[in-house]
């Protein structure tokens, strides 16, 4: 029989799945079966299954019903995507002939192309509502642990890189006051540092801070106990003391990453009958930062400060052990920023039964600084 170009050969009205196919492979030129070919290319048949709403339980929590949503969703995509390689979704549309064989064929397929694209915006809209669903019940949960973090909740645990991508793009809605990372220094201490504020000190100080900044502070103080000064003196208030080199003492055992990220501010500081501008990049809080009320401290107290949002409403996040989920001690005295007013010994601290007192300058106690990450 004369070889013919494949163009002059007469087209296959339907192929049959007895018919032959010549195929070739690496271990020569091979026939089969029209049928058998198309096992080797489709998926098998899906079983039909009713991709039923979930059932929700008056005792599942929200984020037991976020899963089972998205559960629900991951197996309908699934199914629709997987039912793509079936015959009854068009994969290429077919040639139409005419007559009354050709309008049925068309009318055929304007009935496929519309069951195929409600199909798929009914999956698009379906998918919509449930991602805006979820971002509802995430923006809630973020809201629900930042109201109730003052009133003694304890937030979630985020890696540092992750919390700082969200500080450095403004993403306010998206992690809590209260929430937390845990840090190891050099020396082998565990430190949880909670977020106790967000942008507290924007456009503040005499060369202004203008960056997306957190505020955070340990739930529970440093386990190395300092003394403000050799004597009990408070003359010259804290930029005199040997505070702001104890706490550097302590920051150089930080991690180089989070080193990375601590962000030095200009600071108000109480010097005792006045202030003064210093730059910090670890300090101790102002007595105002943590009560809102300047307590044993005099007028130069808060100059630039205000009460941060982790402590307002309640003690919970200010009543501090030593070291790490207080292994060291169960509730201390810790330092503040502010010298006494009340006499010329005595610093100001946060005592261990809840309220704001003052204790002599040379005693050793615990400290809970604050640093500032951008």
């Amino acid at each position: 029989m004369a070889q013919k170009k494949i163009r002059d050969l007469a087209a296959v009205p339907e192929i049959l799945g007895e018919y032959y196919l010549v195929v070739e492979t690496p271990e020569g030129t091979k026939q089969t079966l029209f049928s058998e070919f198309c096992k080797n290319i489709f998926a098998a048949d899906i079983t039909e299954s009713k991709a039923e709403f979930p059932e929700i339980g008056k005792n599942d929590t929200l984020p037991v019903i976020v899963g089972k949503l998205k559960k629900w969703q991951a197996d309908t995509i699934a199914k629709i995507e997987a039912g793509a390689t079936q015959e009854n979704i068009i994969s290429e549309f077919p040639e139409i002939g005419e007559g009354e064989e050709g309008e049925a064929a068309k009318e055929a397929l304007k009935e496929k192309i519309a069951s195929g694209y409600l199909a798929y915006i009914m999956n698009q809209s379906l998918t919509k509502v449930i991602k805006d669903n979820a971002d509802l019940l995430n923006d809630y949960e973020v809201m629900k642990r930042e109201i109730m973090a003052p009133y003694g909740y304890f937030g979630i645990e985020w890696g540092l890189d992750d919390l700082m991508a969200l500080v450095k793009a403004g993403s306010w809605d998206k992690f809590a006051v209260g929430d937390y990372f845990i840090e190891t220094t050099s020396s082998g201490e565990k430190i949880m540092w909670e977020v106790a504020g967000k942008n507290s000190y924007l456009h503040c100080g005499d060369t202004e801070l203008n960056k997306n900044h957190i505020v955070c502070c340990p739930r529970d103080c440093l386990e190395t106990y300092y003394k403000f000064n050799t004597s009990h003196t408070n003359a010259g208030g804290y930029a005199a003391s040997l505070m702001p080199a104890n706490l550097e003492t302590e920051a150089n055992k930080f991690s180089s990453k989070l080193q990375g990220y601590m962000t030095t501010i200009r600071r108000l500081e109480n010097n005792k009958g006045t202030w003064a501008w210093a730059s910090r990049r670890i300090f101790l809080p102002g007595i105002v930062e943590l009560c809102g009320s300047p307590g044993f401290a005099d007028q130069w107290s808060g100059g630039a400060f205000n009460q941060l949002q982790l402590f307002t409403g309640g003690n919970a996040h200010i009543l501090k052990g030593a070291g790490f989920n207080k292994k060291k001690a169960g509730r201390v005295n810790f330092w503040t920023a502010d010298p006494s007013a009340a006499n010329t010994t005595d610093f100001c601290d946060f005592y261990h039964y809840g309220d704001s007192s003052d204790n002599g300058a040379a005693y050793d106690l615990a400290l809970a600084p604050l640093i500032v990450l951008s």
